[in-house]
């Protein structure tokens, strides 16, 4: 990336009456081809990114129908975190990317990503993770797919749990979102601290989940419900939100947006109190469980169809010492890495060493048994994918004994789930 353009960034302190602030969102309004934001969406967006304590980066440039310097190019980053395991790591998470039409192919987005990465690296975080809304783009910048969620379909007529499978204690009841304000981060903590892979709340989250607002409807929702579920003290430890998909559908539909707890037993309920909502036919939840157990725990496991699994995290190793270091490893072993990576962060051969759970990672100078790329890397880091698998797909590199030693290191028990969208 050249002059005329320079990377910068958009201060959270900036005076909510600046125009830069509706210059910067705009940017990624354009990018995903939304209309532009009202100014109840526009603080909303504030609010949201100052309470995640956001850096906006941005790439500026001049030229003719800009008026000025304006920005191009808009990069979102926020600290975070991920259950890696052994508990919850930092993380840098990558929320909005977006560079004007106009202005791609020119550098801006490595520009960015490298500026948002090293200021990661300096601060001493260890992961980045993103979601994506195009397969091509991060694979270069070291990033591969960690997790994925299917979609699932649920028959509502024919969903009943079989007689030997717990439903948990308690009861449920629908709900206002509102009601869950008090007690969402508390659940969703919950949740994360049970499942591997799963990652933090932001503002967004805590917005959307309690109805507080809606990206379609631009403005608090009308249209979202809510299913709580109490333990027998009458505390909420699980909830579900829902919408209601019109009568115009055939079958008639309800899209689950969210359904969490720590607890498979609490899932069940939920999914129980779900489907047993008049005139609704069919539930469709696009944030599933990789393992699918609902369609295993009913009576008639045709029940529920799966419609596909797609991509949910695509996570970076950025300093691999301090990446193993924080990852809980369900098995032993030791074996020699090379790492290529395109950025460099993690280029070279490691010696990887686990004992009773504890990782270590340092530089060697001998042969390499096994060599990858750090994206493919990514791709086993949290157990979505075992390193046997990805060497069927050539993309990891040595003997079948070599190989077998590394998917034994990174094996996990669970596989791993997330819900949160960033």
């Amino acid at each position: 990336m050249q002059e005329p353009y320079r990377y910068e960034t958009l201060p959270l302190d900036t005076p909510d009456e600046d125009p830069r602030w509706a210059e910067y969102l705009d940017i990624f309004r354009l990018g995903f081809l939304d209309k532009r934001a009202s100014a109840e969406g526009l603080g909303i967006y504030r609010r949201s990114r100052r309470a995640d304590r956001s850096t906006l980066g941005m790439v500026t440039t001049e030229g003719p129908g800009l008026e000025g310097r304006r920005p191009v190019g808009a990069f979102v980053s926020a600290p975070f975190t991920l259950n890696d395991g052994a508990g919850l790591v930092d993380a840098l998470v990558i929320n909005t990317i977006a560079v004007r039409p106009s202005h791609r192919r020119r550098g801006i987005l490595s520009a960015m990503m490298r500026a948002h990465l090293d200021a990661a690296i300096d601060d001493g975080t260890a992961l980045a993770v993103l979601t994506a809304s195009e397969a091509t783009i991060y694979g270069r910048f070291g990033f591969g797919v960690a997790t994925r969620t299917p979609t699932i379909e649920v028959d509502t007529a024919r969903m009943r749990f079989r007689d030997d499978v717990a439903v948990a204690p308690g009861s449920v009841e629908f709900v206002d979102p509102s009601f869950l304000l008090p007690h969402h981060e508390r659940i969703r903590l919950a949740h994360q601290a049970r499942y591997r892979g799963a990652g933090g709340i932001q503002e967004a989250h805590r917005l959307v989940d309690t109805g507080a607002w809606d990206t379609e409807e631009e403005s608090a929702s009308r249209a979202l419900r809510a299913v709580v579920h109490f333990d027998s003290g009458g505390v909420p430890d699980g909830f579900a939100t829902f919408k209601h998909d019109g009568w115009d559908n055939s079958p008639i539909n309800t899209t689950v947006r969210m359904l969490c707890s720590p607890d498979p037993a609490i899932d069940r309920a939920l999914w129980q109190a779900l489907a047993a909502t008049d005139l609704v036919e069919r539930l469709t939840y696009g944030m599933s469980h990789p393992a699918e157990p609902l369609r295993a725990a009913l009576a008639d496991p045709w029940a529920v169809k799966q419609k596909d699994a797609g991509d949910a995290v695509w996570l970076r190793v950025l300093d691999l010492p301090r990446a193993v270091a924080g990852r809980g490893f369900e098995g032993d072993g030791e074996v020699l890495v090379s790492l290529t990576d395109a950025l460099g962060y993690c280029a070279g051969t490691w010696r990887l060493s686990v004992q009773r759970g504890h990782g270590t990672a340092v530089p060697s100078t001998s042969d390499a048994e096994v060599s990858l790329d750090v994206s493919t890397l990514a791709r086993i880091w949290l157990g979505d994918r075992s390193a046997a698998e990805l060497a069927w797909a050539g993309l990891v590199r040595g003997s079948s004994e070599d190989v077998a030693r590394l998917s034994r290191i990174f094996a996990t028990v669970e596989p791993p789930v997330n819900l949160a969208k960033f």
